[in-house]
């Protein structure tokens, strides 16, 4: 004879111990977002339900986002990890992925990455200026064109990105680069420059690493300072915490004029959802000329 209330005592057991460990979860990855700094022109964001105009201090989910520019306009975002994106002209970038657990309590340097984050963003073709925060431990920032990898360790980068060319700058920082699946990995440092062009076919990508001064002219390093100044000054436009649902500027996802805007994560058990709290920057960030030169011209 099967004895089934022990039976029937194990299975709530093991019920109630995946709904506990389900709502840990649920409360270390609250919703990531990004809040729009500034933008010029005319740019869309795709959420994967529908195509917006992209819009000041308006807030999106940031996973699955793609973000692009029209001719003659540009655009600055701010994710939730403290990560400043500058958009260029002409410029198509999806946020494939980015998971970040919950904020630590009581931070005190805002120069510090709130949580720990995995970002994944692919560069389809164009521009785009990165600037992150002081990254924690385990956080990784990973920034793909079809021709490359770069792992960003810190701080500030500018890629370039079509069918036949990559360049990944470090102004600031080094990153850790694979030039394709044949290559070997390359370690760029502060102040160095990859530039990786398509082998012929079965082949290793053709790399080539430099001093970003090397043959470069005062106004194309200028030209790369203007884009990782404008990212960096986008990130000091806003920082994040969380707070609990139904607190000051509960609601929908929104930017709100000189007041809180309340981010809609889905953490409604776990009492934190993130929100952007608009600063007031001491200098004004830098408005690079929006011209098409570039430094395809490699």
């Amino acid at each position: 004879m099967i004895k089934t209330r022990p039976l029937l005592r194990f299975l709530l057991a093991v019920t109630c111990v995946t709904a506990v460990a389900h709502a840990q979860a649920h409360k270390r990855s609250p919703t990531s977002k990004l809040y729009v700094s500034d933008t010029q022109g005319e740019t869309e964001i795709d959420t994967g339900t529908e195509v917006d105009e992209l819009t000041k201090k308006s807030v999106y989910n940031a996973e699955g986002t793609v973000i692009e520019t029209k001719a003659n306009s540009n655009s600055s975002v701010v994710l939730s990890n403290g990560t400043g994106l500058y958009f260029d002209v002409s410029t198509r970038v999806e946020i494939r992925g980015f998971a970040q657990e919950a904020f630590r309590p009581n931070r005190s340097d805002l120069e510090d990455e709130p949580s720990i984050s995995n970002t994944h963003i692919y560069v389809d073709h164009g521009i785009l200026g990165v600037s992150t925060s002081k990254l924690v431990a385990g956080s990784t920032m990973e920034c793909e064109t079809s021709l490359a990898t770069a792992f960003i360790h810190g701080r500030q980068a500018v890629i370039v990105a079509d069918d036949n060319l990559t360049i990944i700058s470090m102004v600031q920082g080094e990153a850790t680069v694979q030039p394709g699946p044949l290559a070997q990995p390359r370690l760029v440092k502060n102040q160095q420059q990859i530039i990786i062009r398509p082998g012929k076919p079965g082949e290793a990508n053709i790399v080539e690493i430099k001093e970003i001064s090397e043959g470069q002219t005062a106004e194309q390093e200028q030209w790369l300072e203007e884009r990782v100044l404008t990212a960096d000054g986008a990130r000091k436009l806003v920082y994040f915490e969380t707070q609990g649902r139904g607190g000051p500027g509960a609601g929908p996802a929104s930017g709100t004029e000189g007041g809180i805007g309340l981010f809609d994560g889905t953490a409604t058990d776990s009492g934190g959802d993130i929100v952007a709290i608009p600063v007031v920057p001491a200098i004004p960030p830098v408005a690079p000329n929006v011209s098409p030169a570039n430094l395809i011209s490699h």
